[in-house]
């Protein structure tokens, strides 16, 4: 009877002690994910910044492009731009334009 007891409670202090040796890798795992993540965030929220900025720098680089161009060139520049767009979107022009515009 005895050895039962003494086999039963060193069987129960195995089980525990390898739960416990299993536990403490995963916890670990789960820092290192996290951490992971965190910095796969910072550097995803870097990459948008420096893109938003580079488009902001187009921008600017544009609009003192068109700003340096005489009157005339300005209407022509936006002109075609708007035809540009429009032929991108696949869409027709004013249907008057169309019928009676030059050919």
């Amino acid at each position: 009877m005895h050895f039962k007891s003494i086999f039963r409670t060193v069987g129960i202090i195995l089980f525990l002690s390898c739960v416990l040796v299993v536990e403490i890798p995963a916890q670990s795992a789960k820092k290192v994910e996290k951490t992971v993540k965190r910095r796969q965030e910072q550097l995803d929220k870097q990459k948008e910044g420096k893109a938003d900025q580079q488009k902001k720098e187009m921008e600017a680089l544009k609009k003192k492009h068109f700003e340096m161009q005489t009157k005339d060139v300005q209407k022509r520049m936006k002109k075609s731009r708007k035809t540009a767009e429009r032929n991108n979107r696949n869409k027709k022009g004013f249907f008057l334009t169309r019928w009676f515009g030059k050919r």
